[in-house]
């Protein structure tokens, strides 16, 4: 697919204005820059395999919820090692005849054995209180009894995700192990209060989860090449983290309302530089948000307030006019790459990771207020 500076270097060689060699110079001073901002498609196979591999963990999952008494820990054990290896050896077979992706989802699929696994062992040998956190009071915590068994379950199938992602290569491991890696972020945020986590807590803990998985997926952008696309799944597990610690907060922190603004403007930058249209959805949701609340609470009885919401949004559209008409000149003072190729932002990791101190900062206050 050509892109739009390859119409304009085209259209300057028709005219005269450059020569063809002139041009070619030009394209080759930024062969990094097309490869960016080509296009990333998940195709209909894709979406086949996917449901498939959906499908057949609804089944086991109902297969094993419902026969678990009847099959016994033994049982279950038996079952679920057999499901591993019979994937395994489906997704063997599979890489042979070529369908790699089918293959990699098999392989994945033997992971989703390894919890099952794990928690019929520990049923055998009783080495963790069967009680999932939720399940402890304040009065009975103890962090071991009332994790223990979440962690060991959630450590091995973090192993055997990163040996699959070793093996494999398949960008799709990281989706799970992201969202496993900030499961021990709670377990650590558990631990260090000695306490179960209440909501406004939780709020607090997405917000240091987003920070984390934004810089790690930025750098992860920054490195991978562009056969495999792994930053993608850290943007969705990120943006997922973002929207979960907004809706936990906006009702219980006041103040919290007001970064919804700036905040949507930075996940607007963020789209536009990273060119991850998630980000874009995630701004959306909070510039929405905003005026939600405005219009529902602070300016409820005021009469003039849908005028000045219209003047806005005709604004932005203005706005939005403004920067179309402009954007050559723009990326070109503001590209998205940097001097060594590879996709930036302003500020890089540590603007990423300064949400954490706030976080931190706010979990003792946070604590106290869940307690009442």
């Amino acid at each position: 697919m050509q892109h739009d500076d390859d119409r304009r270097l085209d259209t300057a060689v028709r005219l005269g204005i450059i020569t063809d060699a002139q041009a070619a110079e030009i394209r080759a001073l930024t062969p990094v820059r097309a490869a960016a901002q080509a296009p990333r498609a998940i195709g209909a196979e894709t979406i086949g395999y996917v449901l498939g591999a959906i499908t057949v963990l609804i089944a086991m999952g109902w297969f094993l919820a419902d026969r678990w008494d009847w099959l016994g820990a033994g049982g279950v054990l038996a079952v679920s090692v057999l499901y591993a290896a019979l994937f395994l050896v489906v997704g063997w077979r599979l890489r042979i005849e070529g369908s790699s992706l089918a293959a990699n989802l098999a392989v994945l699929l033997s992971v989703a054995m390894v919890p099952i696994a794990v928690v019929s062992v520990n049923e055998l040998m009783g080495w963790f209180a069967e009680a999932a956190g939720t399940a402890c009071s304040l009065d009975e915590w103890k962090f071991w009894r009332c994790r223990g068994e979440e962690i060991v379950v959630e450590f091995a199938s973090v192993l055997a995700l990163i040996a699959v992602l070793r093996v494999t290569r398949f960008p799709l491991a990281v989706l799970p192990l992201a969202g496993l890696g900030l499961r021990f972020v709670f377990h650590a945020a558990a631990y260090g209060l000695a306490a179960p986590l209440g909501g406004v807590t939780v709020g607090w803990i997405w917000l240091i989860c987003t920070s984390i998985v934004v810089a790690l997926a930025y750098e992860t952008e920054r490195r991978q090449g562009e056969a495999a696309d792994y930053a993608m799944w850290l943007q969705l597990v990120a943006a997922f983290s973002a929207g979960a610690a907004s809706v936990m907060l906006i009702n219980q922190v006041e103040w919290y309302r007001h970064l919804l603004i700036p905040s949507s403007a930075l996940a607007f930058a963020f789209a536009l530089r990273m060119r991850r249209f998630v980000w874009t959805l995630v701004g959306l949701a909070w510039f929405v948000s905003y005026l939600g609340w405005l219009a529902a609470d602070v300016f409820r009885d005021t009469p003039f307030f849908p005028i000045i919401l219209a003047a806005l949004g005709i604004g932005v559209i203005v706005a939005t006019v403004w920067l179309q008409r402009n954007s050559a000149r723009l990326v070109a003072r503001f590209g998205a790459l940097a001097s060594d190729g590879r996709p930036s932002f302003p500020g890089g990791v540590p603007l990423m990771l300064a949400p954490i101190i706030a976080g931190l900062l706010q979990l003792p206050a946070a604590r106290s207020l869940d307690v009442e």
